[in-house]
């Protein structure tokens, strides 16, 4: 089976703390809510400590043209996704050169030629590598990269796949936008980068120590839901569209998602051992743990990286998946499972194998 040898991270350079997005946020929302004391208990709830972002609080303070944000995250993207490959790269002992695909995994900024195009000019990479650039899966697109790159390794065993997954959240940010979903998002997201190595059957990892197989995946969309997620574009930028029955819908939907996936390949809730679940928020992980019975043991991992990092949409649930990995060298013969929930309104479940 196809198999994750490495991933690599990166974090942007300025790190926000909560309480100085708490009191940005009464200045800037003050006016508009007159109980903006109440509100501001989302940042409290929202279980993020700190995040960093590409830019210096500051910039947030001033409205931004779309064309100054989208430059920025060409520009910041290309650099946070060099560290997180370099980073992947070296632990997995592989050059540039030996990449035969590069997936480029985003949907918080714009660019054609594409990211990965862009990436190629500007590092050692093969000029005949494949590019494969996915756009617009928002928060699903670290669990859907790794689907696609299964499939890719199962046709290609000799492949090895280097996924790229960045997010700048915060440049999304419009400040004159003043809705609810806007201040849940000043909340909760923020900037990362992470790189995975997949690997075909044939490809002889360089590392020691146990790495999970790609098992299985599976794609789910729910009928009538494409105002659960996404953005509204303007001339200043991404509007966010975030409902607040995401934690509802988790609690359902996702949850009939994965039993029927887990059903299909003969398994139950409790055959997974590692459950590796994409943090759209507190309340959305507290749905996992309600709907799906998991403790705060199984979501640690997940819980760690939301109050430190905040929420980085796509590369997010990498993050999480790294630290299992790392915790986990000598695995065996155990089952995980990752799930995230993107604009679609759609679920992805990735199975993974400790062989």
């Amino acid at each position: 089976m196809p198999k994750i040898v490495s991933i690599g991270t990166a974090l942007p350079k300025y790190r926000v703390f909560r309480e100085d997005t708490k009191e940005f946020a009464r200045n800037l929302y003050g006016e508009a809510y007159h109980d903006i004391d109440r509100l501001l208990a989302i940042f409290d709830n929202a279980a993020v400590d700190a995040r960093q972002f590409c830019v210096p609080k500051e910039w947030f303070s001033a409205p931004h043209s779309f064309g100054e944000k989208n430059a920025l995250y060409i520009e910041n993207g290309l650099a946070l996704s060099q560290v997180s490959i370099e980073n992947c790269l070296t632990e997995a002992q592989v050059e540039y050169g030996e990449i035969d695909v590069l997936m480029f995994v985003s949907t918080t900024g714009l660019s054609t030629p594409s990211m990965d195009a862009r990436l190629i000019q500007m590092l050692p990479f093969r000029k005949n590598v494949r590019r494969m650039p996915l756009w617009g899966v928002g928060c699903a697109g670290g669990a859907s990269s790794l689907s696609w790159a299964m499939e890719i390794a199962r046709a290609s065993p000799n492949a090895k796949i280097l996924i790229v997954v960045t997010e700048l959240c915060g440049l999304t940010f419009i400040r004159g936008d003043l809705s609810k979903a806007a201040l849940v998002s000043s909340a909760i997201f923020a900037d990362g980068s992470a790189s995975v190595l997949v690997t075909g059957d044939k490809v002889k990892p360089k590392v020691s120590g146990a790495r999970p197989c790609l098992a299985a995946s599976a794609t789910e969309t729910l009928p009538d839901s494409l105002d659960v997620m996404g953005w509204q574009f303007y001339e200043d930028g991404f509007k966010v569209i975030l409902s607040r029955d995401v934690p509802e819908i988790t609690k359902t939907f996702m949850k009939n998602s994965i039993a029927k996936f887990l059903e299909s390949k003969k398994l139950s809730f409790s055959d997974i051992k590692h459950f590796i679940t994409h943090p759209g928020g507190a309340k959305v992980l507290e749905a996992y743990k309600d709907s799906l019975g998991l403790t705060d043991q199984h979501l640690r991992h997940a819980y760690h990286i939301l109050r430190t990092c905040g929420n980085m949409s796509a590369a997010t649930v990498l993050f999480i998946l790294k630290k299992f990995l790392d915790e986990l060298p000598d695995e065996q013969q155990s089952y995980g499972l990752i799930g995230a929930l993107g604009p679609g309104f759609s679920s992805e479940v990735v199975l993974l194998h400790w062989d």
